[in-house]
């Protein structure tokens, strides 16, 4: 997924934990086999290249996963939308090896309003009795780049649960965190939250247990378009990058789901995710956002912060 994977872990018998921990590392990369665009035979780049043509068969974990980002993209009224690939390849991110702030030529405004007039969940049949997929307009390509590294994280979180491993932290590209437990004498994994713009510099530390931290944000990855500063965050009803500089991290008990609503928050922006998680008291988000002066400080959505 273009990203580092790593496993801390720890018990009373540190053999065990130590070969749990690469059994959970080598179902990170049969899941990568299945998600990752960046890999041709992936189960992703197999549905993209065919599904506008037929019905493509789906692995039922897939499918699953499908099915809960459709019910994601229509509870974030379309702020998440990981149908959205080909908006995100015509920006020029949907490749490896981006270097940052790289220099591009900004794509067609029209060629933008193509795209956006025909992507979304209603362009995409999901055949729950047959489990395959369906593009009904050539315009659709999976992207689940905002939600793939949470739920391999989450998944491997589940296998590590299930080989009786109660202590360990794991993390994608030190976005995507999931805490089983917490250390001894600790009250919790303690996540710092960085600065989006003064490297080294924290926000705040977050003492994460039994749960997943994830956060979306413009500082990291951006390309320049005509001397303009292009975030990789997009709002896919309008094809447009969301502009400023920022990041949001949302707390949640699920990675996958964290992923999707750090976001869809980013789109929508503080305001509308007060309102999301005043209906989802699961739910917490942190915005770091500059003041008048420039200094970046956070917006905490949600109760019972640590």
């Amino acid at each position: 997924m273009g990203s580092l994977f790593e496993i801390y872990a720890g018990g009373d018998d540190l053999e065990a934990v130590e070969h749990a921990a690469y059994d959970a590392l080598d179902r990170v990369g049969w899941l990568e086999q299945q998600l990752s665009h960046f890999l041709p035979e992936s189960d992703v780049s197999q549905i993209n290249a065919r599904a506008y043509q037929e019905p493509v068969p789906v692995a039922p974990n897939l499918f699953a996963l499908l099915v809960r980002l459709r019910r994601l993209s229509l509870e974030t009224e379309g702020a998440f939308d990981p149908t959205a690939g080909k908006l995100v390849r015509t920006w020029g991110f949907f490749r490896r090896g981006l270097l940052r702030g790289e220099r591009v030529t900004p794509p067609q405004p029209e060629r933008i309003a193509a795209i956006v007039q025909q992507i979304g969940w209603r362009y995409v049949q999901l055949d729950e009795a047959q489990q395959t997929i369906r593009f009904l307009t050539p315009e659709i390509e999976l992207h689940l780049g905002a939600v793939g590294k949470g739920f391999i994280v989450a998944c491997a979180a589940d296998f590590l649960r299930s080989a009786g491993i109660s202590c360990a932290l794991l993390h994608s590209g030190y976005s995507s965190i999931v805490a089983l437990g917490k250390p001894p004498s600790s009250a919790g994994w303690p996540i710092g939250i960085p600065d989006p713009q003064e490297e080294g510099r924290q926000l705040a530390v977050v003492q994460l247990r039994d749960a997943a931290l994830s956060t979306s944000g413009s500082a990291e990855q951006f390309i320049l378009a005509e001397g303009t500063r292009v975030g990789h965050l997009f709002d896919p009803r309008t094809g447009q990058p969301v502009g400023g500089e920022y990041s949001v991290s949302v707390l949640s008990p699920d990675a996958a789901e964290g992923d999707a609503l750090s976001t869809a928050f980013a789109v929508q922006g503080v305001e509308w995710a007060r309102a999301y998680c005043q209906a989802h008291p699961g739910v917490k988000a942190l915005f770091a956002l500059p003041d008048p002066q420039g200094t970046y400080c956070l917006t905490r959505i949600g109760t019972d912060w640590d």
